[in-house]
């Protein structure tokens, strides 16, 4: 990375601290919140990563603004779309001399104006201020500053593993599924064109493509292509529970309107549904209506004029919902979603006492990245997929322990059965779902909070040889291995509440 390239974003690794009022007197001395004499904020938190807040100063030379960090990288980043009053910072690290940074004008937000790589693996302070004035313009500005902290780049991630996938099904078209029930079949035409299937206006009936509503709450987005150019040529998206009990969300003509490609979805709560139509790249929420549906689909409303359009249907999707649910986090961590381009849609933290969030995607279908950082805006976990509504994603580790082929639950007791004879010895294996390997993996059994009844509980690999903990090793991605736990009752315990304790895993 060279001086003048413009960095939006910090390099993979890199620590950034922007120049928002969160960051002044927490990270950057030297900088107002509130008086804008010397060096001031401008702009708010949330506007910070899009370059719409920073550090501004109008003075030559300006006061001392200084940060301390720790690491042997730093950028420095500025920008100025016309001619800076400045036109160099002056630059020391560590009391030394002071260098003298060039400004230039017409250069974005997040230019790298100054770097330095070579810096020694310690605690360092710099401090800045303008220097010689360039006679021209108003203010100076500072947008951010990168470091790179070697120890803390060499941490490794913390795995973000999906738990359960939200995707019930998507439908391009190629050919005709079984699941769709279409009626009257003579309206359907798949061989129009490829990918994409064409349903035309029937003269006594409205024409029907439907399928089982899914269990539980679900979502369904349509694309089609449909455009009508007439009054009363009606199709969009059908809830349906009989002839009689149905909801109609309805594309019509409208004067104002020129997309080729339309966009409708609805998202269903209980028996409630929220229907939503795309205005350009988002989705707006249109109405909402109460039904308990069996099935759901596309309607195309009877009738035959010559300039009723046919409608096409591109793709449908259906998901578990319209949310992407993240869980197992560390509370206050900052959580941010990126669609494909980098750009960020989503960004929240995670309140106390909270351990989850919910975040609406775009679309049922979303190529994007998510982020987690820890409360010091340090990237700890991370995600680059494709996303669909109703996914669980868990951070953490992603082993399972499971019993009997079935995983035990990790967040409420299971049910291991009774002892015979004051002892009872499990099989169990732990299963690696990640597509790496985890090393160094060992096991053991711990005491449940402060609940009693255990005289020992060790584990084996061999279920002959009892020990404290075993030691797996290497477990390669998608194999398991076998273990085996043995409970022994004490009996000075002489309650009749379950014994219950803990499995320990632990891996790098």
């Amino acid at each position: 990375m060279s001086v003048g390239t413009n960095m939006k974003n910090p390099e993979s690794g890199w620590i950034r601290k922007y120049c928002q009022p969160a960051n002044a007197g927490s990270f950057f001395n030297g900088v107002s919140r509130t008086n804008q004499s010397d060096w001031f904020t401008v702009g708010t938190d949330e506007q910070a990563e899009s370059g719409n807040a920073f550090y501004a100063t109008s003075k030559v030379p300006s006061n001392e603004l200084s940060f301390t960090f720790f690491g042997t990288g730093l950028r420095i980043m500025a920008g100025h779309d016309e001619v800076p009053i400045s036109e160099y910072f002056a630059l020391s690290i560590d009391g030394g001399e002071e260098k003298f940074v060039q400004l230039f004008s017409k250069t974005p937000q997040f230019t790298v104006v100054y770097e330095n790589l070579q810096l020694e693996n310690k605690e360092h302070k710099v401090t800045l201020r303008t220097a010689i004035s360039s006679g021209k313009g108003s203010f100076t500005f500072l947008y951010a500053i990168d470091y790179l902290d070697l120890e803390t780049a060499k941490k490794p991630l913390v795995s973000l593993y999906e738990k359960e996938s939200g995707k019930i099904f998507t439908d391009d078209f190629d050919s005709i599924h079984p699941r769709w029930i279409m009626s009257p079949a003579s309206a359907f035409d798949i061989s129009a064109e490829k990918s994409f299937l064409r349903i035309n206006h029937d003269a006594s009936k409205d024409v029907l493509l439907l399928v089982d509503k899914p269990a539980g709450d679900i979502a369904i987005q349509v694309t089609a292509d449909y455009q009508p150019t007439v009054e009363n040529d009606n199709g969009g998206l059908l809830i349906y529970q009989n002839t009689d009990n149905k909801i109609e969300f309805l594309e019509s003509y409208s004067k104002t309107s020129s997309k080729d490609h339309i966009e409708w979805l609805a998202v269903s709560q209980g028996n409630q549904w929220d229907f939503y139509s795309k205005t350009d790249s988002n989705f707006d929420y249109a109405d909402s209506d109460k039904l308990e549906a069996n099935k759901i689909g596309i309607i195309l409303k009877k009738g035959i004029e010559n300039q009723y359009k046919p409608l096409n249907v591109d793709r449908i999707i259906v998901t578990a919902g319209n949310k992407l649910k993240l869980r197992q986090l560390f509370p206050g961590s900052i959580v941010v979603l990126k669609d494909d381009s980098g750009t960020i849609v989503f960004k929240s933290v995670v309140v106390q006492n909270n351990t989850g969030i919910d975040i609406v995607l775009p679309s049922l279908e979303f190529k994007g990245q998510v982020e987690i950082f820890d409360e010091k805006n340090m990237l700890i976990a991370t995600k680059k997929t494709i996303f669909y509504g109703g996914d669980i994603y868990n951070m953490g580790s992603p082993l399972k322990i499971l019993m009997h082929d079935k995983e035990l639950n990790d967040t409420d007791p299971t049910h291991l059965g009774n002892m015979v004879e004051g002892q009872k010895v499990i099989r169990m294996s732990v299963q690696n779902e990640n597509i790496s390997a985890v090393a160094n993996l060992k096991i053991s059994v711990q005491q449940y909070m402060d609940k009693v009844g255990v005289s020992w509980a060790d584990v084996s690999l061999d279920g002959i040889n009892f020990s404290k903990e075993i030691s797996i090793g290497t477990l390669d991605p998608q194999n398991s291995k076998e273990f085996w736990v043995k409970v022994v009752k004490d009996y000075n315990y002489m309650g009749l509440e379950p014994i219950y304790f803990n499995i320990k895993l632990a891996h790098d």
